[in-house]
């Protein structure tokens, strides 16, 4: 389960949410230009006045600062000590911008999960040794090999600064005015912080902004790739599997932090112990990682706009750059290694979105959340001091979806950087606004064309496209299909792009074929004749280009308040829900470290019963029943050593742990804080829980500790590393 953090800032980051007709729980279809209501069906409506609330529909992502010792005692007959959970802070990381980890020596090994490691394995193969595909094992110090880039953070220091990030917006003041003074106030604090200390610091938003927390971290680095398995081994299954249940996947790797001699590995005396055995059905674990979002706290309208638009958009945009990266793979051997940990993240992201899709379609789900939300609206508006502050909140993020709804085609449709960036259509719209700023004084020009920046520019608009034709085509035709299929029929850009009955990939090879912006030569004529050819011009292209640019410089102004003023009324929601239930709820997910709870357990599955664990056997059977087919052949090592492996002991398993995107690599602890496995995805039914946390028969899926020292000892032959896992030969 790779972050979704990563989805959307990584791969999604300059995309504005919008998305796809109104279907499941929506009572209209969408029609072009025409506003859609926002409002439950029926069947969701009397599965509201059905339901029955668990308590815990926000989830068990708890902050370490706000642990429920009440809560883990009467459900589990367990309190820890401020002892414990410092211990078990301290001896959790996380891993680089997307992952989580753990120390589980005290010289430095820290725990994380394959799909997280792949990075570092991809970035220290050569051309002679694959280790992606083969696997690697350093067994001795001297074999680490660096990880570039990759830092571990360590939580060492926790404190409020609500008061002072709320008192630096004026009473007043805008929407924008308001959120612009709060986030140049975190970065103050943030800044001093640093500077005071040694430490990396960052100001978190809790609860949408209800509360804000300091949260100092110790960082690692360098860091050193130590044990990683083979691919096959790691990812067994592939996509197939991905986000299901059984699985047979050994998605675990180690690396070590050092000082920063590079030679010297750092003492970590806060480490998790390791459990050899494991846990059996029904033991308490608990899970320390940094979940990366989740949406528990948005509002039934909030939920329907991601359900009428966000989240289908954003599958069509992946489903379009999948399918351009494996056009790439399809060029050779070296071009699909260069490209397959992006198909794999989107590959990945794909299917989250698709099963949280799913979720916002599901009338239980949703019947569950508005009743949850009657009762939060019901505890305001009995309180008339409350209901006074916080009472139309509700009606006014409603009306933040419709102004959603009404801005973001229009500004995807015309943003240079949809889709992670086109560079045939941002070559076109850096032209366009070259030639307008050069026939303006250089101080009143973007940066970009001014002093050194100006020859750089130059140098890039008189240079090759950068992109083959083939993939040029593919990339325009997917912003042309989701401006066709959602901009209202007389929005202009559809009349600049299309003529007659054309489908989008044939105005996109017809624009790109006339135009001469993909011509150097061209391109730097047209820069010599300055801004008065862009009046007179009859290229398609370019004057879709121009059109482009005049239509996002008007709507980002527009979306920008928008986004300010949801954040401000979200901050209201946050202060109106401690005001209802004070700490007895967890935060949303802000890829910061949280504490689950959950037991091993089984779950109702295709008529039947899913088992709490897999084992080791179970992943030669799988092979065998694909006929050793990719993506189910078995590992070459796992082949090798059949005859070595306790064929009954655990691989994988499930528990009732709250986890989402940027949990990959989570410790899996006991009431004694040792390692019973590490957590590494979440089965289908698990993924709707981004927005109302159920326990039915969704689960987190680890790898138990029994298979990882299983295979450390049988199949990888791993002594040293296994000696400082377990301190016995």
């Amino acid at each position: 389960m790779s972050g979704t953090v990563s989805l959307r800032q990584r791969l999604l980051r300059p995309l504005v949410a919008f998305g796809l007709g109104l279907i499941g729980l929506m009572q209209v279809q969408p029609v072009r230009g025409q506003t859609v209501q926002l409002e439950p069906s029926q069947q969701a409506q009397r599965a509201a006045e059905r339901a029955q609330l668990s308590g815990i529909e926000t989830g068990t992502m708890w902050t370490f600062e706000n642990a429920p010792l009440d809560y883990w005692e009467e459900a589990y007959g367990f309190r820890p000590t401020a002892e414990w959970l410092e211990h078990v802070q301290l001896s959790s990381v996380r891993y680089g911008e997307s992952c989580s980890a753990s120390f589980v020596s005290p010289n430095g090994l820290v725990m994380t999960n394959h799909h997280c490691a792949r990075a570092c394995v991809e970035a220290v193969s050569t051309a002679a040794s694959d280790y992606v595909e083969d696997g690697f094992y350093a067994a001795t110090r001297e074999d680490e090999l660096v990880c570039p880039d990759l830092f571990l953070d360590q939580l060492v220091a926790i404190s409020s600064v609500t008061d002072r990030v709320r008192a630096a917006a004026e009473a007043g003041g805008s929407d924008q005015e308001t959120a612009a003074a709060q986030e140049a106030e975190r970065t103050t604090i943030e800044e001093s912080c640093e500077t005071d200390s040694e430490n990396e610091c960052q100001v978190v938003a809790l609860f949408n902004g209800g509360q804000y927390q300091l949260y100092e971290y110790r960082r690692f680095s360098p860091v050193k790739l130590v044990f990683a398995p083979e691919l096959q081994a790691g990812f067994f299954g592939g996509d197939p599997d991905n986000f299901t249940y059984p699985r047979y996947a050994l998605d675990v790797a180690f690396v070590r932090a050092y000082e920063e001699d590079g030679t010297t590995p750092s003492s970590t005396p806060h480490h998790f112990e390791w459990d050899a055995e494991g846990a059996d059905e029904g033991e308490v674990v608990f899970v320390t990682g940094n979940p990366g979002s989740t949406d528990r706290g948005a509002t039934v309208g909030q939920l329907l706009y991601e359900q009428a638009y966000r989240h289908p958009f954003l599958i069509r945009v992946l489903e379009g750059q999948r399918d351009v990266f494996r056009t790439i793979a399809g060029f050779g051997p070296e071009a699909e290694r260069s490209v397959r940990e992006q198909i794999f993240g989107i590959e990945n992201s794909l299917k989250a979105l698709s099963g949280q899709l799913e979720g916002l379609r599901d009338t239980l789900l949703m019947g569950q959340k508005m009743s949850w939300e009657a009762e939060f609206r019901t505890r305001i508006a009995n309180d008339p001091d409350l209901a006074a502050e916080f009472g139309d909140t509700w009606d006014g993020l409603t009306d933040i979806q419709y102004d959603k709804m009404r801005v973001s085609p229009a500004l995807n449709a015309n943003d240079p950087l949809f889709g992670g960036g086109d560079p045939t259509v941002m070559m076109a719209t850096m032209l366009v606004r070259y030639l307008r700023d050069m026939a303006m004084p250089e101080a009143e020009r973007a940066e970009e064309f001014q002093g050194e920046a100006l020859a750089a520019s130059e140098a890039q608009l008189r240079g090759p496209p950068g992109l083959p034709v083939q993939l040029a085509e593919m990339l325009l035709e997917l912003r042309l299909d989701v401006a066709r299929r959602w901009l209202a029929e007389d929005d202009p850009f559809l009349a600049l792009a299309f003529q007659g009955d054309e489908t989008p990939a044939e105005a996109a090879s017809r624009l790109l074929a006339s135009t001469e912006v993909l011509d150097p030569n061209r391109r730097g004529a047209l820069m010599a004749e300055g801004a008065a050819t862009l009046a007179t011009t009859d290229d398609p292209f370019l004057r879709l280009a121009i059109h482009m640019v005049d239509a996002h410089a008007e709507l980002l102004p527009r979306w920008e308040g928008i986004q300010a003023a949801e954040v401000v009324q979200e901050e209201r929601l946050a202060r109106a829900q401690f005001a209802a239930f004070g700490t007895d709820l967890p935060p949303d997910a802000t890829f910061t470290l949280r504490i689950t709870d959950g037991v091993v357990k089984r779950y109702p599955y295709n008529g039947t019963f899913a088992p709490s664990n897999t084992t080791m056997g179970g992943m030669y059977e799988r092979a065998a029943a694909f006929g050793n087919e990719m993506p189910w052949t078995l590992p070459a090592a796992w082949e090798a050593n059949r005859a070595d492996v306790n064929l009954d002991a655990p691989l994988d398993f499930v528990t009732t742990n709250d986890i989402t995107g940027g949990n990959s690599g989570s410790p899996m602890i006991d009431q004694d804080a040792r390692v019973v496995g590490i957590a590494f995805d979440g089965n289908i039914e698990q993924l709707p829980n981004e927005f109302l946390f159920r326990t039915g028969s969704g689960r987190t899926v680890g790898v138990h500790s029994a298979g990882i020292t299983e295979a450390l000892r049988s199949v990888y032959k791993a002594e040293a590393l296994l000696q400082e896992l377990i301190g016995t030969p």
